[in-house]
């Protein structure tokens, strides 16, 4: 059993061109308001509407026509807006942020009558170059139209050339893609999920819970030495944002299916070349995932959003061996849920919950059984994770935010094999068909069984209070 406690943070940052003062799944906003002879304006008012939600963030330009609003949602798209009196107002939509990041806003006002623009600089899409960090943004969209194996977004940071498919991947019999990135181990990639530690801190350095890829709102894949803000300076970081309800129901259903010849028909094994369990000859996969959100009939105000997995594979691994030939099919299945509350309590705090669940089996985890080995050494592993996280965002002012939160993990179990046949394992060769030239061998029995536990908690407060230092004129 691993007990981790990750103990209180607490942390006052001033905000100036690069240090974001957000936590991981939040975004900020600094600007300057100018008319057409690029003056300062004071007094101006920006209102920033989440589109989904309905939220709205307010700020004012000060007497040097700059300002600053920190703790901004990332999963969601925004309209941007302002007026002041005498001039004309400007408005822009769709605007999307990348979570831990910065963006940019010049607003040039003309006077009534005229046009009024605003310029954004540092939002989704754009070319990084307001902080020495490089990697990916991964839309929604852009999550759910790449082909992976079930969906996994732990396959996803591939599409950046940095990170590559451990070669000595360990446990690999979670179901997991693991990786290094830019020549570092496989046991320093960083996990964030809103903003808080979703690391198995067993060892392992993947996820701790996967996440249902329907209910990922955003991924963004850091390659090089990055803040403080995710606890280190090595390997990679994969920040996740789950989504949130909206003001409108929604539902989603997806259905995916692979006949047993397709999946391992281009493979070009089958029982009379394969050598091992993982040289599968057939594979058979279905998934069906579901996904509702909305708004909570009875509180107007609390909106919900909720995703599921149910994932079923069969495997055909070939057994090689004279005393058993045959094919030894392993069976998969695997759930995911998770369920996502957001409340907003006023206009200037906001509270969400998020709870989410992992849990598969596997009667042939990593092609224990093919090859020389019989079906009596077959084991089957047990992983079953949960994972609940509390926060709290209030604004305090026009430059202070306040974020706590707080999350318990609990892998019960994080390993376990439980062995079809207990008894002791023997490993035979065959040379009566050779002569004195062993021609084969077997393997039968096993007597490995395992059973881990894993327990993680986590409490963190952040006050950031932030100064504007435009980067406009």
């Amino acid at each position: 059993m691993a007990i981790k406690l990750w103990g209180v943070t607490i942390a006052i940052l001033l905000y100036c061109r690069v240090l974001p003062s957000q936590t991981p799944d939040r975004a900020s906003i600094q600007g300057f308001v100018a008319d057409q002879s690029k003056a300062a304006i004071t007094g101006a008012h920006l209102l920033i509407r989440d589109e989904s939600t309905g939220a709205v963030r307010t700020a004012v330009s000060d007497s040097t026509g700059k300002f600053n609003v920190s703790g901004i949602p990332t999963q969601d798209a925004f309209t941007i807006s302002t007026e002041k009196g005498g001039f004309a107002p400007a408005s822009v939509h769709g605007v999307r942020f990348v979570p831990g990041s910065r963006a940019d806003l010049s607003l040039i006002l003309r006077v009534a009558g005229g046009a009024s623009d605003i310029t954004v600089r540092g939002n989704a899409g754009d070319l990084r170059i307001d902080q020495p960090q490089l990697g990916i943004d991964l839309s929604r969209e852009q999550m759910e139209e790449t082909p992976g194996p079930f969906g996994r977004m732990t396959y996803l940071p591939l599409l950046n050339a940095a990170n590559k498919p451990a070669i000595s991947q360990g446990d690999v019999f979670i179901n997991q893609n693991l990786l290094n990135t830019n020549g570092a181990g496989r046991r320093q990639t960083w996990f964030e999920v809103d903003g808080a530690n979703a690391i198995d801190m067993w060892g392992r350095q993947t996820i701790f819970s996967n996440i249902p890829i329907l209910a990922v709102g955003e991924m963004t894949v850091l390659t090089n030495a990055y803040s403080s803000e995710y606890g280190g300076g090595t390997g990679s970081v994969v920040n996740l944002v789950t989504r949130s309800g909206g003001e409108r129901f929604h539902a989603e259903v997806r259905e995916l299916w692979r006949p047993a010849t397709l999946g391992a028909g281009l493979s070009g094994f089958n029982s009379s070349n394969a050598t091992s369990g993982n040289q599968i000859v057939t594979d058979a996969a279905a998934q069906t995932a579901v996904a509702v959100s909305g708004t909570l009939p009875w509180k107007s105000k609390t909106q919900f959003y909720g995703a599921g997995e149910w994932n079923r594979e069969a495997k055909g691994s070939p057994v090689t061996s004279p005393i058993a030939p045959g094919v030894f099919v392993g069976r998969y299945r695997g759930w995911l849920s998770l369920l996502r509350l957001d409340q907003q309590l006023g206009a200037n705090n906001k509270v969400f919950a998020r709870s989410n669940a992992d849990e598969f089996t596997d009667t042939n985890p990593n092609g224990t059984v093919g090859g020389s080995n019989l079906p009596t050494v077959a084991r089957t592993f047990r992983r079953r994770t949960f994972e609940i996280e509390v926060a709290d965002t209030a604004i305090l002012g026009p430059n202070q935010v306040n974020d706590i939160r707080g999350q318990f993990q609990l892998a019960s179990p994080i390993t376990q094999f439980a062995p079809e046949v207990y008894g002791t394992q023997f490993s035979v060769p065959i040379t009566s068909m050779c002569g004195v030239a062993a021609c084969s061998s077997f393997t039968t029995g096993t007597s490995q069984d395992a059973l881990l536990l894993n327990r993680q908690f986590e409490i963190s407060e952040l006050m950031s209070y932030t100064r504007g230092c435009s980067n406009w004129p």
